[in-house]
């Protein structure tokens, strides 16, 4: 691989590293919000029927999944490049990598991507589930 096409390789991966974070912490806040939201909403009037109940309730579930998986995901990438830090230092000393801690690192990455999409997903069922329960009790 030329010098210039490496440094084009790493200039991107660190792009969709930084922005992988930032999605990954919008989704957060959004959800968090969007669940404080819907609790106090739902502390402070009574839901028109329990088909509303259950929508609320079900985006109640979803968001605080979602919530979840952020969480989980920020510390799986923490191991991640801790990880990768630690082959970082071997390559750097001169000793020998083991396929072990590569297979590892790939593993942790694999994880944080799918962690990270069920994330979106289940933000989206959630504040889509929040969305109706608004307009359904707007409309009540």
């Amino acid at each position: 691989m030329a010098a210039e096409d490496k440094e084009s390789f790493v200039r991107w991966q660190s792009i969709t590293r930084d922005y992988f974070s930032s999605v990954s912490n919008l989704v957060l806040g959004l959800s968090t919000g969007i669940l404080a939201f819907l609790v106090s909403g739902l502390v402070d009037a009574q839901p028109a029927n329990k088909c509303l109940l259950l929508i609320a309730t079900s985006a109640m579930v979803f968001l605080s999944i979602s919530i979840s998986l952020a969480v989980w995901c920020a510390i799986n990438r923490l191991r991640d490049f801790r990880a990768t830090t630690q082959i970082a230092r071997s390559r750097w000393k001169d000793e020998p990598v083991s396929s072990r801690d590569r297979q590892e690192t790939k593993a942790l990455g694999n994880l944080s991507w799918h962690l990270f999409w069920w994330q979106l997903v289940l933000f989206g069922f959630g504040a889509g589930g929040v969305a109706i329960a608004v307009i359904v009790q707007m409309w009540s």
